[in-house]
């Protein structure tokens, strides 16, 4: 049941992450075109299907239905109020992110805009002399809905959008429990309330405290977000991501892994290019670049260099990775430099702020990682990341470094999972699972796909051993990182806080307790309790779900080019594109 349970997982994430690309595939390209392309991503998506994970066993006692049970409770929870499927307060970047799957929706694909004249001159860097332009944008995770809503309407796609981004977080969960071999609830509240350490950074520059539902991700003028923030504020860019980081640290190979890479890019080019040393990490794990003895032949360092390199590109060399993954990438790539803000680029200056804000944003979980993970390539990959990122700029504001961290701040959210609810003897079981699976495929499998299986699980054996400490000083670790866990949750709080207080009003049976509650506290004569209740009275008043007055993106008479590029000129739609 366990094996089996595990592969069926196997399939879905890999079915979820596939699923948007392949529609966009069919939807945009021309037959001609088309037909090819998505025989080759069938066929690459089927063999990647079937190159499953080690696998694991999974004995579901009655205390672990339990876990998995509240644990889809709190993700449906953290999930509703995100905004998604507009069940609940939406902010405000859904104003034109609601646009975008209306536009998707209501329009035939590619989208096309015929800008009416007061739009022109607004839009005029996008489609020149020509009134036309064409949605280029990273629209994958709304594809599926999409379809939905072509079928059903816009609420019934909205629907589906919370259904899919619950599916997502679920799988995510999932996933986290395997990486840790370890089912517990703590594992989903650390995802729900994982963060920077933003409420001290805010104090110390600001020199006050924020309210309870302010949104003060931007203390420093940079912003590394909280899950939370990601979940509510960018879902289309974060939720595949995650799933897919996941499921690379659980693959046994790199088969697949530039094809599962290519799929990425259309969920969005920032965190596609934040994953790049996490796949380049995959693609060498366990074949480290070590010089030969002296007095032996071929110990000439840029030899040695050149052959280890070779190796890891050929272990790559199948029909998922060049034949899927290119031709995917190629048209991903062609499809969205047509953006016309791609190309604004600039840099931050080192400041004061840099050095505070990359302190409390990562600096110091990462220096108390050290003591576990410091033989760990991840660490330093996540480390170096996070130092790096906040120095580049794409477009006029910091998206760049918003976005291109949401892999390296996953992973060091993933290493203190490892460190506070990772079980100690994972090493040993790994090993007896290797045995076993040696056993069963000794006799259908070639010898070197079992070495190259053996490597890969040692070095996951390598990666997950931890530095010899005293039952004292790791109990003194853990109460380090729950304390700087629970700092750090005051931002997913206030970001969940604001979604409520939002929320509740919108519903008669939640706006009349309101009301109740108010009153009773408003009139309870108690000094303290008073304007509790006068607080709740007024907050009664201002119930908020839908953000959604910008109804589409070709109506608005301001600049679109973050969303927009020419029909004309462009390669991908004078030869690939659906005419």
């Amino acid at each position: 049941m366990g094996h089996k349970l595990d592969r069926v997982m196997y399939e879905i994430s890999v079915v979820y992450i596939a699923l948007p690309i392949f529609i966009f595939l069919a939807g945009w390209l021309r037959l001609a075109v088309a037909i090819p392309v998505c025989i080759i991503f069938l066929v690459s998506l089927f063999l990647m299907m079937k190159n499953y994970p080690e696998p694991i066993s999974w004995h579901l006692t009655r205390e672990k239905r339990l876990v998995v049970i509240i644990s889809i409770i709190l993700l449906a929870v953290w999930v509703f109020f995100s905004g998604q499927g507009g069940f609940s307060f939406q902010n405000a970047d859904y104003q034109y992110r609601n646009a975008i799957f209306r536009d998707l929706i209501e329009k035939s694909w590619p989208v096309i805009y015929n800008y009416t004249p007061q739009n022109i001159s607004a839009n005029s860097s996008v489609a020149g002399t020509s009134n036309l332009a064409v949605l280029t944008y990273y629209t994958a995770f709304w594809l599926p809905g999409a379809l939905v809503g072509k079928l059903f309407g816009w609420y019934a796609a909205n629907a589906f959008l919370y259904f899919w981004s619950l599916l997502g977080v679920v799988l995510i969960a999932y996933y986290l429990f395997r990486t840790l071999r370890n089912t517990s609830v703590w594992s989903v509240v650390i995802l729900i309330f994982f963060s920077g350490l933003d409420i001290l950074g805010y104090v110390i520059i600001s020199g006050k405290y924020p309210g309870p539902i302010d949104h003060i991700e931007w203390w420093s003028g940079l912003q590394y977000s909280s899950n939370t923030t990601l979940l509510f504020w960018v879902f289309n860019q974060t939720i595949t991501i995650w799933l897919a980081i996941l499921l690379i640290l659980n693959l046994k190979n790199t088969r697949s892994l530039f094809f599962l890479y290519a799929m990425l890019l259309l969920h969005g080019p920032f965190p596609f290019l934040g994953m790049l040393p996490i796949v380049l990490w995959k693609a060498y794990q366990g074949y480290p670049l070590t010089m030969p003895p002296k007095n032996t032949e071929h110990n000439n360092p840029v030899v040695v260099f050149i052959l280890w390199f070779w190796n890891g590109v050929r272990r790559a060399l199948t029909f998922e990775n060049i034949f899927g993954g290119i031709s995917v990438l190629l048209i991903i790539y062609l499809y969205l430099s047509n953006n016309m803000s791609a190309g604004k680029t600039g840099t931050n200056n080192f400041s004061f702020n840099y050095c505070v804000f990359v302190f409390f944003e990562g600096g110091l979980y990462l220096l108390f990682l050290y003591v576990d993970h410091h033989r760990n390539p991840l660490y330093w990959i996540s480390l170096i990341s996070l130092l790096l990122i906040p120095f580049f700029k794409v477009g006029s504001s910091q998206d760049f470094c918003m976005r291109v961290s949401i892999p390296a701040l996953f992973m060091v959210q993933i290493l203190i999972q490892q460190t506070l609810l990772g079980r100690q003897e994972q090493k040993q079981e790994q090993k007896q699972e290797q045995k076993q699976e040696q056993k069963q495929e000794q006799k259908s499998e070639e010898m070197a796909e079992l070495q190259e299986a053996a490597v890969s699980v040692h070095v996951k054996s390598v990666v997950y051993d931890r530095h010899m400490l005293s039952s004292g000083e790791r109990k003194f670790m853990r109460i380090i990182f729950i304390i700087l866990l629970v700092i750090g949750s005051v931002v997913p709080i206030q970001e969940i806080s604001r979604s409520v207080v939002y929320t509740l009003p919108a519903y008669s049976t939640t706006k009349s307790a309101m009301i109740s509650v108010g009153t009773a506290l408003h009139n309870s004569g108690n000094p303290v309790l008073e304007p509790v209740g006068k607080s709740i009275l007024k907050q009664s008043q201002y119930g908020i779900t839908w953000t959604d007055s910008v109804k589409t993106l070709d109506k608005n008479g301001t600049d679109l080019s973050n969303f927009m590029g020419p029909l004309h000129d462009n390669f991908f739609y004078e030869y690939l594109a659906r005419q």
